[in-house]
């Protein structure tokens, strides 16, 4: 009866209707994940046995570190812990304090606001509650496209800018290394009072290298770089737009940080265009398939990097999001999976059911 019921949860899982069949792909990178909501919002018991099926392993999501969320947050991540050592996901949270909403106090606690306070924020926050976690969760991310936050003289992002440190020496930018090297500094300090590994991880995007730089430069410890790649089909990251620069390699350019690399936020820039349909079929949408199907890839095919992880943004769709928010998922919802969830089982070497094998087929992303 016990093996009977597993087998129908697989089932479940793959949305089949057929016989289900596994087919792998020979992976160069060594693990592939998604982003998705935390157990407040999701079962997440359901959410990492469709993961697990689909040979999805890292589960990436947000962890606001703030007054509001004290007496709920610890029991709510250490659910997911249960939960992702019962199927074998490895959880990477990212960390969020009350800096991060515009409030340099945290509620009042640090009335001055200045950089001695905010970097208390981060310290004191990531210190009490990355510790009850040390031996559970190995990686943790300090923030998120934190880099987007600064503008040039016409108030624009740096989007084909920011190669230099110099460009993000600005007040806030500032304020944000001292709460990044509380966060750092905390994270260290469990370290070495527990004799345990747990990493720090720092991202940026696009050409604004000049943030990882300048974060160093104030003291800002990290171990894993993480990067964000949304491009349209025909992009290649070999030849990558270099905007005030001549066009690079985006995997050389990673290599010469000598860290591991996280690609934790990748899809198709198709999502953004006015005219992207949602739904297979459409001309747009068959694009964007394709455009992933090309990213991972190149991906997994690279050899200058040390990409450890490559994770897809998002796994649900969001309809109470405005466009294009709305609709990044690789599923619509937890019962009706998009081609896309489709590639990426196949790159991840999970199972795919005939009929999901013959979507890819269809389309030419492997052969019969």
């Amino acid at each position: 009866m016990a093996g009977l019921k597993r087998i129908m949860i697989v089932l479940l899982c793959c949305s089949l209707i057929d016989i289900t069949m596994p087919v792998r792909a020979m992976a160069a990178v060594s693990s592939w994940g998604v982003n998705g909501p935390n157990s407040r919002s999701i079962s997440i018991s359901t959410v990492f046995q469709l993961l697990q099926a689909r040979g999805v392993k890292d589960y990436r999501f947000n962890v606001n570190i703030t007054t509001d969320t004290e007496s709920t947050l610890a029991p709510m991540v250490h659910d997911m812990v249960t939960a992702a050592s019962q199927y074998g996901i490895t959880l990477k949270p990212i960390i969020f304090t009350a800096f991060q909403y515009g409030d340099p106090t945290d509620a009042g606690k640090y009335p001055a606001g200045d950089a001695a306070a905010l970097y208390a924020q981060g310290y004191n926050r990531t210190y009490g509650f990355v510790s009850q976690f040390r031996n559970d969760i190995q990686e943790w991310e300090m923030g998120n496209e934190i880099n987007l936050k600064v503008t040039d003289s016409s108030g624009n992002r740096l989007f084909g800018k920011g190669w230099t440190a110099a460009e993000f020496d600005t007040p806030l930018m500032n304020q944000w290394a001292s709460v990044l090297k509380g966060i750092s500094d905390a994270i260290g300090q469990i370290n070495l009072e527990n004799g345990t590994s747990v990493r720090r991880t720092l991202n940026t995007t696009s050409t604004m290298f000049g943030f990882l730089d300048f974060m160093a430069s104030k003291g800002v410890a990290f171990d894993v770089i993480s990067y964000h790649y949304y491009e349209k089909y025909g992009t290649n990251p070999h030849n990558y737009w270099g905007g005030v620069r001549p066009n690079f390699d985006l995997f050389q350019q990673l290599a010469t940080y000598n860290r591991p690399v996280v690609f934790n936020e990748v899809n198709c820039g198709e999502i953004y265009l006015s005219t992207f349909e949602n739904q297979a079929g459409q001309p747009v949408t068959e694009t964007c398939f394709k455009s992933l199907n090309a990213i991972l890839g190149y991906m997994n095919t690279q050899t200058s990097a040390n990409i450890e992880s490559v994770g897809i943004y998002e796994l649900l769709d969001e309809p109470a999001k405005a466009v294009p928010e709305n609709r990044f998922g690789l599923l619509y919802d937890l019962n009706t999976p998009k081609v896309l969830l489709y590639i990426l089982t196949y790159y991840a070497g999970g199972t795919l059911s005939a009929a999901e094998r013959q979507e890819l087929i269809n389309r030419g992303f492997i052969s019969n």
